[in-house]
């Protein structure tokens, strides 16, 4: 490409840079024009420099952004990639937090940041599945996440060839798959529904959050995925994946990414081999109070809406049944009461106390803002996305059609139970709620933040949902 062309190669490189986090610098542009010819040619563009102009111009949608990250991202990855770490995870981390989980809410919450194919969160899944003999009374949560959709619709389909298993333990196939025609073997279904899959941008997103699930983690994988980033960037999303670990909890990374300066809040750890790095309670955010004020029911109280609501992970598997019952669902409706004037900053806190996993106690002061005002469509839509990480999937359900009712266009809400319904297999209503969010975001500015979406834009949903039927 001649000076010219070199130019608009730089407009792209900051583009991609802004919306995708990936560092593309002046000497891996010979690399980047590679990849653009490759996208050029398959999205239907005569020249390599039409597209980058197109690219460079801002006028590429949502879908158009997930296409481009397919073609810059690499998909090499396998099952018990780095065998070091999962030794480490089973033999270590994992037995400790179940000696301190085991007499307490018997929950562990794992992400793998990048997860390409889903070969990472599956693996996840299967160490849990090794260390639990009693894993049907524990709630187990894995995360798999990654910019690109095309991935992420592999992963879900849990349908993998034999090369995802190279260098793998012998015992993995026999114990963990199944076998299918044209040999590919797919992933037995009590591991798989330990996994949900989000389309989250590191470099754009929000976490941790409610929305995508990304809370109270135990354990982050994120290996081979900040060397993608510029500097500035890879301190952000390090700081970003602090705040979504529990206190002691541990983020991994790959050992080349694994330079001390860019994790000063956590405490650094050599186990056995394996890097990690540990969240610090000195170094933790402000404490939340152990127990918050409840409401009060005799002051007045401005109209709903008043404070941004929290969102809901759309895709969580029904692992436990515990059962609690809301007084508004299920039985008599409490005496209405004067709303409370304090009701946004309790959903604040609760909802604080739902990003450090203190589930319980966030639903008990949601319910209470709930009993003081029944028409408070921010704590109904709370309310959902804590159910829904109690794994109470008919609460959660029921929640959102309470704030559908108060409001048939919130868009968050069918988006949500678009997730909820898919993940309990009920694909027609899955599709209807997934295509009315999608038609409602289509008459909105791509730019535009939703409301009570944590600063999500209308263009970055688009993205998640992948097509008026949600993503396949």
């Amino acid at each position: 490409m001649d000076a010219a062309d070199n130019a608009v190669l730089g407009e792209v490189s900051a583009f991609i840079a802004e919306r995708l986090g990936l560092d593309f610098p002046k000497e891996r542009w010979p690399d980047l024009a590679r990849k653009l010819q490759t996208a050029a040619r398959e999205l239907g563009f005569e020249h390599v420099e039409g597209y980058a102009k197109w690219l460079a111009s801002r006028e590429a949608s949502s879908s158009d952004i997930q296409r481009l990250a397919g073609y810059l991202t690499i998909g090499e990855t396998y099952f018990f990639r780095d065998i070091a770490s999962f030794e480490l995870l089973e033999r270590v981390l994992l037995p400790a937090l179940i000696e301190k989980r085991a007499t307490t809410d018997r929950r562990l919450r794992l992400w793998s940041a990048g997860c390409c194919t889903g070969e990472e969160a599956y693996s996840l899944a299967i160490s849990c599945a090794r260390s639990l003999p009693d894993i049907d009374t524990w709630k187990i949560s894995i995360l798999g996440s990654d910019v690109n959709a095309k991935f992420l619709a592999k992963a879900e389909k849990a349908s993998y060839s034999q090369w995802s298993f190279r260098s793998s333990p012998g015992w993995l196939k026999e114990g963990y798959f199944s076998s299918l025609p044209g040999s590919r073997f797919v992933v037995d279904p009590a591991v798989r529904k330990l996994v949900h899959f989000e389309y989250l941008n590191l470099a754009e997103d929000i976490y941790p959050s409610l929305h995508n699930g990304s809370n109270a983690m135990d354990v982050i994988f994120c290996r081979n995925v900040l060397m993608y980033f510029g500097l500035e960037q890879r301190k952000r999303v390090v700081a970003a994946l602090h705040d979504c670990l529990l206190d002691e909890g541990c983020l991994i990374v790959n050992p080349a990414e694994a330079t001390a300066n860019l994790f000063p809040m956590f405490a650094m750890e050599n186990i056995e081999g394996v890097i990690l790095f540990r969240k610090s309670p000195k170094v933790s955010r402000a404490e939340i109070p152990s127990e918050p004020p409840p409401p009060s029911p005799s002051i007045d109280a401005p109209g709903p809406g008043s404070a941004q609501p929290s969102a809901i992970p759309p895709d969580r598997a029904p692992i436990a049944r515990a059962k609690i019952v809301p007084a508004t669902i299920g039985g008599a409706r409490p005496p209405a009461q004067k709303p409370d004037a304090r009701a946004p900053l309790s959903l604040d806190t609760a909802r604080a106390l739902a990003d450090q996993g203190r589930l319980e106690e966030a639903l008990e002061l949601c319910l209470g803002v709930i009993a003081a005002d029944p028409t408070n469509q921010e704590a109904h839509f709370l309310h959902a996305a804590i159910a829904s990480e109690l794994s109470l999937l008919g609460d959660a359900i029921e929640a959102l059609r309470k704030v559908l009712y108060l409001d048939q266009d919130f868009i968050l809400a069918h988006h949500a139970l678009g997730g909820l319904y898919k993940r309990l297999g009920r694909h027609n209503e899955s599709k209807r709620h997934f295509r009315t969010a999608f038609e409602l975001l289509s008459l909105r500015n791509r730019d535009e933040i939703l409301p009570g979406s944590e600063g999500m834009s209308c263009g970055r949903l688009l993205e998640s949902i992948g097509g008026p039927g949600g993503r396949s």
